[in-house]
């Protein structure tokens, strides 16, 4: 399991540094229906389609914003989901909003993606990949918890 470190407020992989020009990522969409892979793992997600070039592979914790409503803390996927479609598989981004409940089909949402936590692979089975999962959302919350949240950001233990 690939654990991310906090650098400065910043997490990053394990033996990256961050880029001083490193700047948050911006993805602006409409929420579409996805086969419900997330749901089934136990990680529901908004997911939007996004073209090659935007943004790197990888897993991200960032924020998203809801259309005349609150900013959540989110894990975000980017990627074409290798576990089960290969590098054939759509790329998509996936954000799995900390602390929701709700169906956000058909809202427009602004993603944005603050951190990468950690790279894309393709996981031997979905346990290890659920395990990962889990870790990634204990990420993003310990990168909440130490981000000042001034723009009204819910965190895990949705304070404002």
């Amino acid at each position: 399991m690939e654990r991310a470190t906090i650098d400065r407020d910043t997490f990053v992989r394990p033996t990256a540094r961050p880029s001083a020009r490193a700047r948050a990522t911006l993805i602006v969409g409409t929420v579409e229906h996805g086969d419900q892979r997330g749901r089934e793992l136990g990680f529901p997600t908004a997911n939007l389609p996004i073209e090659e070039g935007i943004a790197g592979d990888g897993v991200w914790a960032g924020t998203v914003a809801l259309t005349n409503g609150p900013t959540y803390a989110a894990a975000v996927s980017v990627g074409r989901r290798v576990t089960f479609y290969g590098r054939n598989g759509i790329r998509l981004v996936e954000a799995y909003l900390l602390d929701f409940s709700g169906d956000l089909y058909g809202q427009r949402v602004e993603v944005c993606l603050c951190s990468r936590l950690r790279l894309q692979r393709r996981f031997p089975d979905i346990d290890a990949l659920i395990e990962q999962m889990r870790q990634d959302v204990e990420d993003t919350r310990a990168w909440a918890a130490a981000r000042i949240l001034s723009d009204g950001a819910h965190t895990a233990a949705g304070q404002t």
